[in-house]
C-alpha cells in the first residue's frame, strides 16, 4: 500500500511521497505536464543488495516508457559465479502507480524510508522478499536529470535454486536510485543519439561509508545528519586494473576531490566474479542489448512475457560474451573504514579509456 499521507522528512524538500512514484513525465513544470514526445522517455528504478562475503549479489530494476507504452522490470542474482536473470514486460496502463510486472514487484511502503522488493517463483530457479530501509538522505538532482539517490539496509530472504540466505542490516548493504528524463538506447539500437552506443557508466562508484557514501559524482550523508543537503565530487582521478584476458574490472584506485578540497582515496578489489552483467537487463551499448535475443530498454516483447537465463561467469569466455555495463562487487577501503559496494563500468570501454590516458584515467600496475 502506497503511504502518500505520511509526512516526508523537510531535509527532502522540495521532494514529497508523490515524488517517490512513478508518475513523471519529465517536465520543468508540473509533474504531470507532458514535456516531450521522445520515445526515449522513461522512468526507472534501481536497487542492489550485496553481502560482505563475496557469496551474493543482487540487483533488480523497473522502468515504465510514456512514449513507447511498454512496462518492464528484471531482477540479476549473482551466486558465487552463477549469474541468473528473470525479465517480464507488459503494456503500460492508466495505473503508473502499478508497479508489478510478472513475477516482479516493487511497492512503496514508506516515502523515502522504506520500499518492499519482491520476485515470486518463476521457473528460473530465484525469489526473493526483501524489505529495503533507507539510511542515507535523497536530494533531488537537477531538473534537467530529474531523480534522486540513496543507500539502504535489506532486511528479508532471497532462495537460490533451494538456498536460502537470511538478508540481516549487519550483513549486506545496498543502494538505489530513480531517475527520470530522457536516455539514449531506450527503445532500441535506432533511437541512440551517440555513435558508441554508450548508455550506462564507465566507472561509476555507488559505496556507503558510515558518516558519508559516494553515489557518482554526490556525496550522500545520514538520514538526520546535521550537514545540510548533499556534497559533491569535482574531480576523480582513476587507477583502474584489469584482467589480462578479458580486460574486466578487478580493483583499482580513484582519487576523490570534494568540493572544499577534502580528498578521498577509494581502493577498490573485486569479489571472486560477482559481477552484475547489465546487458541481462537490457542496458544496451555498443556490444548490443541482451546477449541472447538483443533486447533493450523499452522494447515491446508481448504483454505477460517472461524469460531468462542462467551463466557461469567464473568462465572467461562467458565474461567476454555478457560485457558491457556491469555491477562489480566490491570490497572497497578509505581512511582505515572498509566497506562493500559497487564499482561500475562499461566493459572493454573502461579499459580503452585506461589504456588511452583518457582524461581521470589511467592503468594501475
Amino acid at each position: 500500500m502506497h503511504r502518500l499521507d505520511r509526512e516526508t522528512s523537510p531535509e527532502h524538500a522540495p521532494m514529497w511521497a508523490l515524488t517517490e512514484l512513478p508518475v513523471h513525465e519529465w517536465s520543468t513544470r508540473d509533474m504531470l505536464m507532458e514535456a516531450t514526445t521522445d520515445p526515449r522517455a522513461y522512468e526507472r528504478y534501481w536497487f542492489t543488495c550485496q553481502d560482505r562475503t563475496g557469496d551474493l549479489l543482487l540487483v533488480t530494476g523497473f522502468a515504465l516508457y510514456p512514449n513507447l507504452g511498454t512496462v518492464e522490470a528484471y531482477a540479476i542474482v549473482n551466486l558465487r559465479g552463477r549469474h541468473t536473470t528473470v525479465r517480464a514486460h507488459r503494456r503500460l496502463t492508466a495505473n503508473r502507480l502499478d508497479m508489478r510486472v510478472g513475477p516482479l514487484d516493487f511497492e512503496l511502503v514508506d516515502p523515502f524510508r522504506e520500499w518492499r522488493l519482491t520476485l515470486a517463483p518463476n521457473g528460473h530457479g530465484i525469489e526473493y522478499d526483501v524489505r529495503w530501509f533507507d539510511t542515507k538522505r535523497s536530494i533531488r538532482q537537477p531538473q534537467f536529470i530529474g531523480g534522486y539517490e540513496t543507500f539502504g539496509a535489506p532486511e528479508g530472504s532471497v532462495t537460490v535454486r533451494g538456498e536460502r540466505f537470511a538478508l540481516t542490516r549487519e550483513a549486506y548493504n545496498g543502494s538505489r536510485d530513480h531517475h527520470w528524463g530522457v536516455r539514449d538506447g531506450v527503445g532500441g539500437r535506432g533511437h541512440s543519439l551517440r555513435p558508441d552506443g554508450v548508455s550506462t557508466s564507465t566507472a561509476g562508484q555507488w559505496v556507503e561509508f558510515g558518516d558519508w557514501s559516494i553515489w557518482g559524482n554526490r556525496v550522500l550523508y545520514p538520514l538526520g545528519d546535521a550537514r545540510a543537503g548533499a556534497g559533491r565530487v569535482v574531480r576523480q582521478e582513476r587507477r583502474l586494473r584489469f584482467d589480462p584476458e578479458t580486460k574486466l574490472f578487478v580493483g583499482g584506485v580513484v582519487r576523490n576531490t570534494l568540493e572544499g578540497g577534502e580528498v578521498k582515496e577509494l581502493r577498490y578489489r573485486r569479489l571472486g566474479s560477482q559481477v552484475a552483467f547489465l546487458r541481462c537487463g537490457m542496458y544496451g551499448g555498443r556490444e548490443g542489448g541482451t546477449p541472447d535475443g538483443d533486447l533493450w530498454h523499452g522494447q515491446y516483447v508481448g504483454d505477460g512475457m517472461v524469460s531468462g537465463e542462467t551463466y557461469d561467469v567464473t568462465q572467461p569466455e562467458v565474461q567476454l560474451r555478457l560485457a558491457g555495463g556491469a555491477n562489480h562487487h566490491c570490497e572497497v577501503t578509505c581512511d582505515g573504514e572498509t566497506t562493500y559496494g559497487l564499482f561500475e563500468t562499461h566493459d572493454p570501454i573502461t579499459y580503452e579509456l585506461c589504456r588511452d590516458g583518457a582524461p581521470g584515467f589511467a592503468l594501475l600496475d
